[in-house]
């Protein structure tokens, strides 16, 4: 179903915005110097800044942009990630898959790894690349990621033979084309983006007891519009599923933003509710602007070009398709995997997903289309492949090409990516058994809890005040009293989580543990009841486990369902002894509880250097007579 204004506006936007930046750049020089070390330095700012057009508000810039630039780097380089912050609050670094192999006091999580940056202050992050890949920087204090704190790391092989592009065409020539794309392949941050920083949106869903889901826009690398249909395009792109929910409440229908209403039992829970205390725009009054739209620059004549989309956003999980094409999905959460034809994938918050694309179409530019996967909110966010030599937009109706709707729902039979057949590359295999095994059970903590707040361990939710406290990686874990939200773990054991959601309603969770990767053996639909992974494997049907080359990631969704409770089973070793967060990457969700600390390693305790452990941050200076550069503490 076709409806004009919205083409109207989509076609507008495709010719008027294609090639409109972010603010200028003050990004530093990546270049290795001598000692094989990549010098990275970042300043952070508080400024007034809108990505979608109309009235700005105050947003973490890295070194003037957003997102911020990208470290790039080859596996085996060191680095020396330099912050300043000039932010009004305390922050943090993060450094999203990257393990931090002997460097545990580099992974950026205040309370358990470090201590805040201070207002004012600097601090020098120091690690190894040990693996290659696409990964992230972002802010691992409060929710400040979604204020704009986030860039690329892309980290190149040692060596072309290591890329699997051989499984998609064994031709030499063919080969060579696939790896080239692959060597330049382009970050493509797609995200939900909000009007109210981190702290006015926590600070609504406090006074009004709800757990927040309603996005004014999805933006593409800091780019988007807000978009705001008629009701006539909102009830016609109401999923049936969602028209049951809504008999609840009055009046029954999804706001003039297209979000389920605040106050609804079936997905809030059994709250009492302060909606009145809202904003009108937080989830009803649409305000329609226009920003830039991003364009990814591509030549034919290369042949393919590649993409790695990666999903840094508050709470919606998205899924994209590009106009006239299918993509070879060739890496996840940095590591290769046996490439899969698809039309569309889902990238949940946290996950990144690399993409070849064969430039087999007219010169032309294709829309990238970015939708919602959920049924909290029907909307959408657009971008460009641009071919070089373009004639302009493929079609002179924008959405002919279209292999989804703006409500995400898919207007033919599309191959959308199955998580679970992500094969690593080269094979890899865990242990046939694990030493230990620990449960979770992913909930709402009930009344007298709000809404907003969970527990990842069934018990107790992971308070951001923790975040304040003495890092655990300070303390000798003898003395740290493992509980529901501490657990402990030995240098070489083979670990089992088990993941249970609750139902009846189980929302899907992206979860990312720090440091380790792990094996998702399998996924399942209703109770566990078993004590472990070998048990459960024992009573229920061949496959349900996959033991010989299971996908190994940093990043693990829980499978949703809308009428029975859910588990998933993790497996990993445990080889970088320290302090390591397990934890949803649903922004509004780990601000509200969803954590656990892992203390990896506690017979083979890390020794903290005196600079990290001493100071409240580490000052970077340079040596201009001497050529050397030094850290002191704070």
């Amino acid at each position: 179903m076709a409806f004009p204004r919205l083409i109207a506006v989509l076609s507008f936007l495709s010719f008027a915005f294609l090639s409109a930046a972010a603010p200028s750049s003050r990004s530093r020089s990546l270049n290795a110097r001598a000692d094989d070390t990549v010098h990275f330095e970042v300043t952070l700012t508080w400024e007034d800044y809108s990505p979608i057009g109309g009235t700005p508000k105050k947003m973490v810039l890295t070194n003037g942009t957003f997102p911020g630039p990208a470290l790039k780097m080859k596996v085996g380089q060191s680095v020396e990630f330099l912050v300043h912050n000039e932010l009004p609050d305390p922050t943090t670094v993060h450094f999203h898959g990257i393990v931090q192999q002997g460097t545990p006091w580099s992974d950026g999580v205040p309370g358990l790894s470090q201590r805040a940056i201070a207002p004012g202050s600097s601090y020098l992050y120091k690690w190894t690349a040990d693996a290659t890949g696409v990964y992230f920087y972002h802010s691992h204090s409060r929710s400040q990621m979604m204020d704009g704190l986030y860039g690329a790391i892309i980290i190149s092989p040692a060596s072309e033979d290591d890329k699997p592009f051989s499984l998609i065409n064994n031709d030499p020539a063919f080969i060579k084309l696939m790896s080239a794309a692959d060597d330049e392949l382009q970050p493509v941050f797609i995200s939900d983006y909000n009007r109210y920083t981190s702290q006015e949106l926590h600070a609504q869903e406090a006074n009004a007891n709800i757990d927040f889901a309603c996005s004014d826009a999805i933006i593409i690398n800091g780019m988007g519009s807000q978009y705001c249909l008629s009701r006539d395009e909102l009830t016609a792109y109401t999923n049936p599923k969602v028209t049951a929910l809504l008999a609840s409440v009055s009046p029954s229908q999804i706001t003039d933003k297209g979000c389920l209403p605040p106050n609804l039992p079936a997905t809030q829970g059994n709250f009492t509710f302060n909606i009145d205390t809202l904003p009108s725009d937080a989830y009803f009054t649409c305000n329609p602007s226009t920003g830039p739209m991003a364009s990814f620059d591509v030549d034919p004549a290369k042949s393919f070009a590649a993409l790695t989309f990666i999903n840094p956003g508050g709470y919606e999980l998205l899924k994209f398709t590009i106009d006239g094409h299918k993509m070879w999905v060739y890496g996840v959460d940095g590591g290769y995997i046996t490439p899969k034809l698809v039309d569309q994938v889902i990238v949940n918050n946290g996950d990144r997903y690399s993409v070849l694309i064969e430039l087999n179409q007219p010169p032309a530019q294709y829309s990238i289309r970015v939708a919602n996967n959920g049924l909290n909110q029907v909307l959408s966010g657009f971008a460009v492949l641009n071919y070089k030599g373009s004639v302009g937009p493929a079609s002179e109706d924008p959405n002919a090409l279209a292999a989804m709707n703006f409500a995400g729902v898919n207007l033919t039979t599309l191959v959308t990516f199955n998580d679970n057949l992500a094969a690593p590359y080269p094979p890899s295999a865990p242990a046939p058994t694990a030493d230990v095994t620990y449960q979770m059970n992913i909930k709402k903590l009930g009344q007298p809890a709000g809404a907003y707040q969970w527990t990842l361990s069934g018990v107790n939710a992971f308070a951001p005040e923790l975040e304040d406290q003495t890092p655990l990686l300070f303390e000798d874990p003898a003395n740290v009293q493992a509980s529901d939200l501490i657990l402990k773990t030995n240098s070489g054991q083979w670990v089992d989580l088990i993941i249970k959601t609750q139902g009846p309603l189980a929302q899907p969770h992206p979860l990312h543990k720090h440091s380790n990767k792990a094996y998702v053996l399998g996924k399942g639909i209703g109770n566990w009841t078993w004590n472990t992974v070998a048990e459960a494997a024992a009573a229920l049907p061949a496959g349900t486990f996959n033991f010989a080359n299971p996908p190994l990631r940093d990043g693990y969704t829980t499978t949703p369902n809308e009428v029975n409770s859910t588990w998933m089973a993790l497996r990993y070793q445990v080889t970088n002894p320290g302090a390591f967060l397990f934890h949803c990457h649903v922004q509004t969700h780990v601000a509200g509880g969803m954590a656990i600390a892992m203390l990896d390693g506690v017979d083979d305790w890390p020794k903290v250097p005196t600079e990290y452990a001493e100071g409240n941050g580490i000052i970077y200076s340079k040596l201009k007579k001497k050529g050397k550069l030094h850290a002191k503490s704070a």
